[in-house]
């Protein structure tokens, strides 16, 4: 059976558009110092990405989602932006200065989003018509 996004529920949607918004994140600043910035691509964030993965691939082929492995997937998703924004957060002066760019507050958004649809994520059922046409194109 071939994808369809209108016969993909709000939770599958909701991991599409947060998978892709979390690639766009990557390449914004993922460090501002207002001197110079820094993407998530220089920062190597793209490894976060991985987090993401399983989650999408299971919506696009319409399969069952593990709730236990969706949702440590996208909560470890935002606990590793939250950390890469608790490294990047220095005291000075009795002040704590963050420079954690734009890029990481929109990957914790998504991952936040990420794991809204794994909560609500069901795969579309299939009909008898639809399983007899998979078992031909098998043959």
């Amino acid at each position: 059976m071939t994808f369809s996004w209108s016969n993909t529920n709000l939770g599958g949607k909701a991991i599409l558009i947060s998978t892709v918004i979390a690639i766009i994140s990557i390449f914004m600043p993922w460090i501002d110092t207002t001197i110079s910035t820094s993407s998530g691509w220089q920062q190597l964030a793209f490894v976060l990405l991985a987090f993401y993965v399983y989650p999408a691939f299971q919506v696009i082929k319409n399969k069952p989602l593990s709730l236990m492995w969706g949702s440590a997937s996208s909560i470890s998703a935002a606990v590793a932006a939250v950390v890469f924004m608790e490294w990047k957060t220095i005291p000075f002066e009795g002040v704590d200065l963050c420079f954690a760019g734009q890029g990481t507050y929109l990957f914790f958004v998504a991952s936040v989003l990420l794991f809204t649809g794994v909560l609500k994520y069901k795969p579309m059922e299939t009909t008898s018509i639809e399983n007899t046409e998979i078992k031909e194109d098998v043959k």
